[in-house]
């Protein structure tokens, strides 16, 4: 199997917020009464995921939806993949070391093995002490021909064909780490996004962008033969040992990609990793 990351130009814009730097600790906020958007509530505006919702009657996952559609792009023209393409320097390709001094203690890298299953979790989002109970991800595959024209959005259950040209899009609703890793039909996993095992890349919240990062960077994979798995994880910097959620990861597949919800709690933070399945032809 050959994977391939075609750039003519791979200046990334790295080092914009975390250059160095562990994710930034916000301040303990001032305690408050928890509030909770569900069956019933009064119209009232909420702060849910850094941005004020004026959502009455959402619970779960339709309100991660309703998030989600407010900051993701519609229409794929190439003004729009330049624009998604220049939110990727909010992210940056850093050392997983320099981010999480403890994570060689309970594993040798970011990623994960699959956690997410259909359904809705069904319960409503509560915020207390400024922390919401429920975090997530939008992830879509993003196919694009062989002049760099974006072909469409698709859920990740939809899976990818050999020597398809493909990015993915990913909008998390916290400041996360994110790691690709290819099973090969042999079941060898190794990380291949960053192609460094010592690296990740380090996302902002509420941020819509593109991997590859570059312009003109897409995954391809060719040869080959038999099952092969992409593993996508997407983790809070830290979720590593105890301290991940053990809460079901619930997944939902609409037309413009897939949706992901896990609920956390005090000492507690978000690990969500979905497998996309390669077919070759």
């Amino acid at each position: 199997m050959k994977i391939s990351l075609a750039a003519r130009s791979v200046a990334l814009c790295l080092a914009l917020s975390f250059a160095g730097h562990a994710l930034p600790q916000a301040l303990p906020p001032a305690p408050q009464a928890p509030s909770t958007i569900a069956e019933g509530d009064a119209y009232e505006p909420k702060f849910i995921w850094g941005i004020l919702i004026n959502i009455a009657f959402k619970v779960g996952m339709s309100l991660f939806t309703s998030w989600a559609t407010s900051k993701l792009t519609t229409q794929l023209s190439s003004y729009a993949v330049d624009k998604m393409v220049a939110n990727g320097g909010t992210a940056s390709i850093l050392p997983l070391s320099s981010l999480v001094k403890f994570a060689g203690l309970f594993s040798k890298g970011a990623g994960a093995p699959e956690n997410a299953v259909a359904g809705d979790p069904g319960q409503p989002v509560k915020v207390e002490n400024g922390k919401e109970n429920y975090q997530g991800v939008h992830v879509a595959l993003v196919g694009f021909d062989r002049s760099g024209a974006a072909l469409g959005f698709r859920p990740v259950t939809d899976g990818f064909r050999t020597g398809e040209r493909f990015k993915l899009r990913l909008l998390p609703t916290f400041d996360g780490i994110m790691v690709i890793n290819n099973i090969n039909p042999q079941g060898l996993d190794r990380q291949i996004y960053p192609p460094q095992a010592d690296k990740v890349v380090a996302m902002k919240s509420g941020v819509e962008i593109l991997v590859p990062l570059g312009r003109d960077q897409y995954f391809e994979f060719t040869g080959g033969g038999g099952d092969e798995k992409l593993v996508i994880t997407l983790r809070d910097p830290l979720a590593f040992g105890e301290a991940i959620s053990k809460a079901p990861v619930f997944r939902k597949n609409e037309n413009n990609g897939s949706n992901f919800m896990q609920e956390v709690g005090p000492g507690r933070y978000p690990l969500i990793s979905q497998a996309l399945s390669l077919r070759h032809d």
